[in-house]
């Protein structure tokens, strides 16, 4: 019996600790989902209710790849050269 004791306090520990380090990515994914549908919507709205991108790259004909990345998720929008979102280009969660 002493021998489960601490295997379930490691049990419960790492739970515990999986949830932490996600809880990032899962509220920045549920800050995307409030958004709806972001198709022609503005980069400065997207930013205004999620936070700035890590990450901003330049594309062909003035468009812009904005990447976000939390632990557990990760987005990529691109941007036409007015700063309206084209659509979602990456997502993925684990």
């Amino acid at each position: 019996m002493e021998f489960f004791i601490p295997l379930i306090g490691g049990l419960i520990m790492y739970l515990f600790i999986q949830a932490s380090v996600r809880s990032p990515g899962i509220s920045l994914a549920a800050k995307f989902q409030n958004l709806g549908n972001i198709i022609g919507v503005p980069k400065t709205e997207i930013v205004a209710r999620v936070g700035n991108p890590n990450s901003v790259s330049a594309m062909g004909n003035g468009q812009q790849l904005c990447q976000w990345l939390k632990a557990g998720y990760h987005i990529s929008l691109i941007f036409d050269a007015d700063g309206n979102c084209l659509g979602v280009t990456h997502e993925s969660s684990n």
